[in-house]
């Protein structure tokens, strides 16, 4: 989540009924008024305020003295400073239900208390929004609850809230498991509990919640697998239930969500592969599903889903090629498979995704020529293509983005030598050439050029001469950032690349072809 509260008040309501029985006491609720006078007609007040609340929550709960809805009976009975009638206040069992939830996430602790609890309508306190009936419609309205020291466990009370559209308290500390009242709220459209300590299953019964939106529950404890009826919540746009212990397969039926437009599974153990029907969420713009245990190949359908800006699939175990298919994705900005088992060559296709700004493919089994074909990109910042079979050239086109700032092509089969153009690059930062069989001599620069490089790896290759001059430069004081500049400079290196600007080379090795 973004919103942010702003910085809160520090007047915080006293802790609520400090004269009471030890933990877990049965204490009958009384039966006649402790103090005000009669409610209606000649019904003592305390006698409507018990058959209110008792449709709330079961008796056996209100008279245990150690329950936060016991407390809440007591604060609203005796100690409110508003003394409701619950004849004429329209919202008594909501007042209770939000005084339940204070008291059941330790709101004495929270950082942003203000009002609540206090003898203002609950519609005025921190985080919360009503509608012109004054129902809650929102619980964390304008992030007031996100960070805020909340803990403890929802209450079920939550259920009262008939007109509540948002649920927002991420970043805190609550335990337990979502309430299975969830399903009451038929006005929900945002649920956002993440980065919490939550736990049970992922995925609650959410029948009846047609207007649901966005469900983010990620980063807590979740486990269990992903039930299939999550399919029958078309209205879904945001799910996010990344970073838990959700296990088995992805369910069809997730093709279902077709207004879906940011989907985060990542870092889970889900397994089996991704299903077809991904292909119907022609909205989706966002797929993380990195770190999981998924395999088989990319469904095709996946490549119909043009409004896709970010796919991350990386450290999974998908395999396969990359279909021809993939250059519709024209909309990509952030493309990550790597660390996986693909195979093949990259489509000519491939080279279509000119807005790319993130690309890796390191770490698979990709062969074939990296084609000259960047001419058309300009917003690449960082590509990876390190660890795979990768053969030919280095591609010149790639040195002329002028945004291109980390630059990896390590361990492949990349022969020929290094582009003159490689100076062309304003802002790179990163350039690993190791482990391939790369040969000539390092070409020279201009003043002022690279001045942004820091890393230049060039070791386990085939050059031959003397370090450029210019190049060393880079290392020199006020000159350029140059940090690390490893080369075959070692004395048993076959060939061997001279470095005889004295600090220049900061690693020498041996060739790889020398056996020790």
């Amino acid at each position: 989540p973004t919103n942010k509260p702003t910085t809160p008040p520090t007047n915080k309501p006293t802790t609520p009924p400090t004269n009471k029985p030890g933990a877990n006491t049965i204490v009958p609720l009384p039966t006649s008024p402790t103090t005000g006078g009669a409610g209606c007609e000649s019904l003592p007040r305390i006698e409507v305020m018990k058959e209110t609340l008792q449709k709330v929550t079961d008796s056996s709960i209100l008279e245990d003295s150690s329950t936060p809805q016991r407390q809440a009976f007591d604060w609203i009975m005796d100690r409110d400073p508003a003394r409701v009638d619950p004849c004429s206040y329209d919202t008594i069992e909501q007042r209770y239900a939000l005084a339940t939830f204070w008291l059941s996430t330790n709101g004495v602790d929270w950082v942003n208390s203000d009002g609540w609890l206090m003898e203002s309508n609950e519609c005025t306190w921190s985080g919360i929004e009503c509608d012109g009936n004054g129902l809650v419609t929102e619980l964390g309205s304008n992030g007031a609850l996100i960070k805020n020291n909340l803990s403890g466990v929802l209450p079920q009370e939550i259920k009262v809230f008939k007109s509540l559209e948002v649920i927002q308290i991420g970043e805190n500390a609550i335990e337990g498991s979502i309430p299975d009242v969830l399903t009451e709220l038929t006005q929900l459209r945002l649920f956002d509990v993440e980065i919490n300590s939550l736990s049970g299953p992922a995925i609650v019964n959410l029948e009846g919640l047609d207007q649901l939106e966005s469900y983010r529950i990620s980063a807590n404890r979740f486990s269990g697998r992903i039930d299939p009826s999550i399919g029958d919540i078309t209205s879904l746009q945001e799910l996010w239930f990344a970073d838990n212990q959700i296990t088995g397969a992805i369910p069809e039926t997730l093709g279902n969500l077709v207004n879906m437009e940011t989907l985060y599974m990542y870092r889970n153990n889900l397994v089996g592969p991704l299903p077809a029907t991904v292909g119907q969420m022609k909205k989706l713009r966002e797929l993380q599903i990195f770190q999981n245990f998924l395999s088989g190949t990319i469904p095709e359908g996946l490549y119909s889903n043009t409004e896709l800006g970010l796919v991350r699939l990386d450290r999974n175990q998908f395999t396969g090629t990359i279909s021809e298919s993939i250059g519709n994705l024209v909309k990509l900005g952030d493309l990550r498979i790597d660390d996986n088992l693909f195979t093949g060559k990259l489509p000519a296709s491939f080279f279509n995704l000119s807005r790319l700004a993130v690309l890796r493919l390191n770490d698979n089994n990709f062969v074939g020529t990296i084609r000259d074909g960047f001419d058309i990109w300009k917003d690449l910042d960082f590509a990876d293509f390190r660890n795979n079979g990768f053969e030919g050239t280095l591609p010149e086109t790639i040195f002329d983005i002028p945004t291109i700032r980390i630059l990896y092509f390590s361990n492949n089969n990349l022969d020929g030598t290094i582009p003159a153009s490689y100076s062309n690059s304003p802002v790179l930062r990163d350039l690993f050439l190791s482990g391939n069989q790369l040969s000539g001599t390092i070409p020279d620069i201009q003043i002022g050029q690279l001045s942004l490089l820091t890393e230049l790896l060039l070791e386990d290759n085939k050059f031959t001469g003397s370090m450029a001059e210019s190049v060393c430069n880079l290392r020199a004081s006020g000159q350029g950032l140059l940090e690390d500049l490893w080369v075959d400079c070692g004395t048993r290196a076959d060939p061997r690349l001279e470095c005889d600007v004295p600090g220049c080379c900061t690693a020498c090795f041996p060739s790889a072809s020398v056996v020790p």
